[in-house]
């Protein structure tokens, strides 16, 4: 099957991590940890970033921490709700992802590398699709766009609009 599939070029880049937004009025002094209650808000168990995370944890010593498993949505639901409530949250995190272009969230940082680093999307087509469509596949070849056109277009597809 292999044989068949022939890549073009990236089109993108995919980034994992733990995010954060928000921030606590109640105590400007407070730690981030203090301010979240020790938790991580996070999707499916299994999934890797889930284990990535698990990972991370070991990796900074982050014994005081737990990590809740749910769904996409329920760790969409539980932002929504921080975010309007202006509550500080952190979530795990990957662009593109729709989240990011409707929530001001920022990656933590990883100089340790528990994440791994940005991967690349590519653009694939069948051997011989060149010679078949040679615009086509200029076209392709040249196509990029960034974390926030993605997650622009994905977050207009999620709200039920044109993107």
């Amino acid at each position: 099957m292999w044989k068949k599939i022939a890549g073009i070029g990236t089109a993108a880049v995919l980034t994992l991590g733990l995010a954060a937004c928000g921030s606590s009025n109640n105590n400007e002094n407070a730690s981030a940890g203090d301010q979240v209650d020790y938790k991580i808000t996070g999707i499916d168990p299994g999934a890797g970033i889930m284990n990535a995370t698990d990972q991370a944890l070991k990796d900074y010593d982050l014994s005081k921490w737990t990590v809740t498993s749910g769904s996409s949505s329920a760790m969409t639901a539980a932002l929504k709700k921080a975010y309007d409530k202006k509550e500080p949250i952190i979530i795990t995190g990957w662009t593109p992802h729709w989240m990011f272009a409707k929530y001001d969230l920022k990656y933590l940082k990883d100089p340790k590398g528990s994440y791994g680093d940005a991967e690349e999307i590519h653009t694939v087509t069948r051997k011989g699709f060149k010679d078949d469509h040679p615009g086509a596949n200029k076209l392709l070849s040249q196509f990029s766009w960034t974390e926030d056109d993605m997650g622009e277009v994905m977050l207009a597809i999620q709200e039920g609009k044109k993107p």
